[in-house]
């Protein structure tokens, strides 16, 4: 944030107020409920149409979020012929493949590059992610969205080492029917573990040894999905992902695609 900036922060937990930056206004509170009267109080002083500058700086902003996502499309596109597949392409492919109206669940963690920017959610129910906390939530995440929107297709982007900690939910998906395809981002690592130990520049950097961070021996999620009731595939080329993606909603019911993709991290 740039310096002399006046932050007012609003949270519902009175942990997070002024943690990281000091705030001249704290507010706890849910935002579902405060936002609301947070933004009429802001229009009785501004009027509807805003302060003038805020109007400028929305179209700086949206016109920046336009230049950035254009060259994401970009880069994705120049990599498609990758094998292992390059995380921001598979994005790119599931996003131009997946149902207009699909709610989409994110847990892709460390490969998550472009989901916001390529994903256009049309609604409030159309995109589902952590907030914060611990890895594990969207495989069974899904299954609760699914539960709650029975008439929408419901697509989890989920990372490999997160499906290791609830691969239960794929027999409750089994079991109770529930038409949820999911995507496993297989970079055979924890590579958000690799990316946050490297941060910190001790013997990990120096050495390029991660301990315990590689999922060796490389895991069969097509064949643990199975055990578990749910049908799936591999995938292992760009042009593959969108007739595996057409072949999950086809399927009608609980549904693994396994993407391999490239591991590397900086």
């Amino acid at each position: 944030m740039p310096p002399g900036l006046t932050v007012v922060h609003l949270d519902v937990d009175p942990w997070e107020l002024g943690k990281n930056y000091p705030a001249a206004v704290a507010i706890q509170g849910d935002p579902k409920a405060t936002l609301p009267e947070l933004s009429e109080a802001v229009r009785r002083i501004t009027g509807k149409q805003g302060h003038p500058d805020a109007v400028h700086r929305t179209a700086a902003v949206r016109a920046a979020w336009e230049r950035e996502r254009a060259a994401l499309v970009q880069r994705a596109e120049a990599e498609a012929a990758r094998v292992p597949i390059a995380p921001l392409t598979l994005v790119h492919e599931l996003a131009r493949c997946a149902p207009a109206n699909a709610a989409i669940i994110d847990e892709s963690i460390s490969s998550s590059q472009g989901v916001r920017h390529f994903f256009r959610c049309a609604d409030r129910k159309s995109f589902f992610g952590l907030r914060g906390g611990g890895i594990g939530w969207g495989l069974p995440a899904a299954l609760g969205v699914k539960l709650a929107l029975r008439d929408r297709p419901v697509l989890a982007l989920v990372g490999d080492g997160s499906a290791m900690y609830t691969n239960q939910a794929l027999w409750t998906a089994a079991r109770e029917s529930l038409a949820v395809v999911y995507v496993i981002f297989n970079n055979a690592s924890y590579r958000i573990l690799k990316q946050r130990t490297r941060a910190l520049k001790g013997f990990s950097a120096e050495d390029d040894r991660y301990v315990g961070m590689d999922l060796e021996p490389l895991i069969d999620f097509v064949g643990m999905a199975r055990a578990l009731g749910v049908p799936g595939e591999r995938v292992e080329k760009t042009p593959e992902i969108a007739p595996a993606v057409e072949r999950g909603f086809a399927s009608g019911g609980p549904y693994l695609i396994d993407v391999r993709i490239d591991p590397s991290f900086t």
